[in-house]
Order: C-alpha cells, then sequence, then structure tokens
C-alpha cells in the first residue's frame, strides 16, 4: 500500500470522528438540551428524546437567530 493511501485512510477516518463529535454536541447540547429545559419548564413529564424537545429547541434558536438580526441590522 502506498503511504498516500495510508495517509489517506487515516484522515479521513480522523475527519469523519471529529465531524460525528461536533455534530453530537452540537445536536445533543445546543438543540436538545435547551428544548428540554424550556419544555421542563411546563411540564414535568418530558422526553428529552422527543420530538417537542427537538423542535423546541430549534424553534428556541430560529427565534435568537432573527431577534439577534434584527437588533444587529437595526431595523426596528
Amino acid at each position: 500500500m502506498p503511504v498516500g493511501e495510508i495517509a489517506g485512510e487515516l484522515l479521513g477516518g480522523l475527519f469523519r470522528f471529529l465531524g460525528h463529535v461536533i455534530v453530537d454536541v452540537i445536536f445533543e447540547l445546543l438543540i436538545k438540551g435547551v428544548g428540554y429545559g424550556i419544555c421542563r419548564m411546563f411540564s414535568k413529564n418530558v422526553n428529552p428524546d422527543g420530538a417537542v424537545v427537538i423542535m423546541t429547541g430549534i424553534g428556541f434558536w430560529m427565534v435568537a437567530g432573527i431577534i439577534s438580526f434584527v437588533m444587529y441590522t437595526g431595523i426596528f
């Protein structure tokens, strides 16, 4: 096996691993964590892996992004 193929396989595996770690951190902490925290304020019986938690987390970040954009541009 040439050295280039070995290096390519190693780098490909490393980047694949880093990609999975980054996606897991973003999805688990930033989306599901925030969504669970918000849903937990309204109900004690919340499934941390449920669709409601995920949609709430995504909705929170969308609203936060819109508010940040509006404040930055000074539209209002």
